[in-house]
């Protein structure tokens, strides 16, 4: 039992990290600019629906790659195959942990709450709020539910 509690333990760590990576890869994407292939570009005119942020980071690394390697055109598309790969069972693994990931978010707020005071609580909630504000909208960004059932009570 010790070992699966080691193995979930881990993986929210790796879900923490991961969720940090993309919240500072965004913030920074938004501050930078980078060479994206004139189909990616916002605005461009082409048949092609814009790129997700997985793909403009896989054409970011393959450009990189490329021209830092100087890749031969088969070794180009192997190595495109791979990372193409490597995405579909990185996502295939994050839909798998991310509701546990979430849960256990959602217990440590629960938690965090009940050892607030009334009004540490409300500017705690006002906190998650804001955060929530800075992330796109979702179902995980209502104020933890710990919060809500204690303010009912009048807690």
């Amino acid at each position: 039992m010790n070992t699966w509690k080691a193995i979930f333990a881990a993986l929210v760590i790796f879900g923490a990290g991961f969720v940090t990576g993309n919240v500072l890869n965004r913030i920074t994407a938004s501050r930078k600019t980078t060479a994206i292939p004139a189909t990616a570009r916002p605005g461009a005119r082409s048949s092609q629906q814009p790129l997700s942020l997985e793909q403009l980071r896989k054409v970011e690394l393959m450009g990189r790659v490329q021209k830092d390697l100087d890749l031969t055109p088969e070794q180009h598309a192997r190595i495109d195959k791979i990372i193409t790969d490597s995405q579909e069972r990185i996502r295939d693994l994050w839909d798998q942990v991310a509701p546990d990931i979430h849960d256990e978010y959602e217990d440590v707020k629960q938690k965090v709450c009940g050892a607030l005071t009334p009004d540490q609580r409300k500017r705690f909630e006002d906190l998650m709020k804001k955060q929530s504000h800075s992330r796109k909208p979702s179902a995980t960004n209502a104020p933890p539910q710990a919060c809500r059932e204690e303010k009912k009570r009048g807690v």
